[in-house]
């Protein structure tokens, strides 16, 4: 069997200000598989369909040999690509040769991604089911409605949820503003469950974060992601080395194994987060989450809104040890080109968890009647 081209899908959904990028690899005998990347449609487009460009890469080539061809792809863009959205593309088809391999061989994605992490205790079986957690975004503008998401996430059974910041909300306002807000979030959800937040690189002084951080100990939060902004690795390695809550950050543009090498010996952070569709495919954050396991640091990877992007992080979750939560969107408001991309919906069980597929490949296909409603051309 042999990859033949490469397809860019490009969705949007007006309605809710939703776009996505999803890529579909061929083959000569009729074998397709999807992978997503989280950049603009018409920049993947070009990534694949320039001259050098991936599509000619992976002409005539293996579908099998994955690790193969990722180095081929990333070794042959280096001059335009190495890090950024050329790691995007890459990762949006490599985990499509995944999902490919997968359907040729009969097995679920997660039976062929196992990677050895030594001197884990955990048993070298994959995991029936995997734990997401809710993205609740946005959190809404007042506490009340905060409150009504929040508990919207608690009926679906997530065992934990994200708070975004917000305009006026947390992060943006008074440290009385952070506390009262990160209160009511942890009084919705209960002792029991987590609470992450996310600044989205919000803070630009040390001081201002360890503020708020050390304000709001008491809620308990699992962790707090990209407080600062992402090129401050010093910044990170001096907050993170002085409050108790752990720190997160890797989904603002940081992509490759040798970012994330970076990001926490210079950077100090408790949780790497990369994202599955944007830190160049499934492969790679393998290598990623195993760097993290052996600095005693959780890999938590991002995904938002991304479907394709959550199917891969089911598969992962299966099988790093690491790895105890990975992202769900709960996004208001809805849009279809998340909540119906997939068949069959990756939907939480009612206990908030995930069950793993044992389709073959990555075990969902594209909902066709979503994909004609909201194509566009790559824009």
């Amino acid at each position: 069997m042999k990859v033949t081209t490469i397809e860019t899908i490009a969705l949007d959904d007006p309605s809710n200000r939703q776009g996505t990028t999803v890529v579909r690899v061929h083959t000569d005998e009729g074998l397709s598989g999807i992978g997503q990347a989280e950049s603009p449609s018409l920049v993947i487009e070009a990534i694949i369909r320039c001259s050098g460009g991936l599509q000619e890469l992976l002409a005539g080539e293996d579908p099998l040999q994955v690790e193969r061809l990722w180095q081929r792809m990333y070794s042959r863009t280096g001059l335009f690509g190495r890090r950024g959205v050329t790691l995007a593309a890459i990762g949006a088809v490599e985990t499509a040769l995944w999902d490919i391999a997968g359907q040729i061989l009969g097995k679920p994605v997660c039976d062929l991604i196992w990677r050895s992490f030594a001197t884990t205790r955990e048993p070298a079986e994959v995991k029936a089911r995997v734990t997401p957690y809710s993205t609740v975004y946005p959190p809404g503008n007042t506490l009340d409605q905060m409150q009504t998401r929040f508990e919207l996430a608690l009926q679906r059974g997530f065992r934990a949820m994200k708070l975004e910041e917000w305009p006026h909300g947390f992060g943006h306002a008074s440290v009385e503003n952070d506390i009262a807000i990160a209160t009511r979030a942890r009084e919705v959800i209960g002792p029991e469950r987590d609470l992450l937040i996310d600044m989205q690189n919000g803070w630009l002084d040390v001081g201002r974060a360890i503020a708020t951080i050390r304000a709001i100990e008491s809620c308990r939060p699992f962790f707090v992601e990209a407080p600062l902004p992402p090129d401050n690795l010093d910044a990170y390695a001096r907050l993170a080395d002085t409050v108790d809550t752990r720190i997160a950050a890797g989904d603002w543009g940081f992509t490759t194994r040798f970012e994330f090498e970076d990001l926490m010996a210079r950077g100090h952070v408790d949780v790497v987060q990369p994202s599955s569709v944007r830190s160049g495919g499934v492969s790679e954050i393998m290598k990623i989450a195993e760097a993290a396991f052996r600095r005693g640091v959780l890999c938590i990877p991002h995904a938002w809104s991304h479907m394709v992007g959550v199917a891969a992080e089911v598969h992962l979750a299966a099988v790093v040890p690491n790895m105890p939560y990975f992202e769900y969107p709960l996004a208001f408001p809805d849009s279809p080109i998340v909540s119906e991309l997939l068949d069959p919906p990756l939907t939480p069980n009612p206990d908030g968890t995930i069950d793993v597929p044992r389709r073959p490949g990555l075990g969902v296909r594209l909902n066709e009647e979503t994909v004609r409603r909201f194509r566009v051309e790559p824009h």
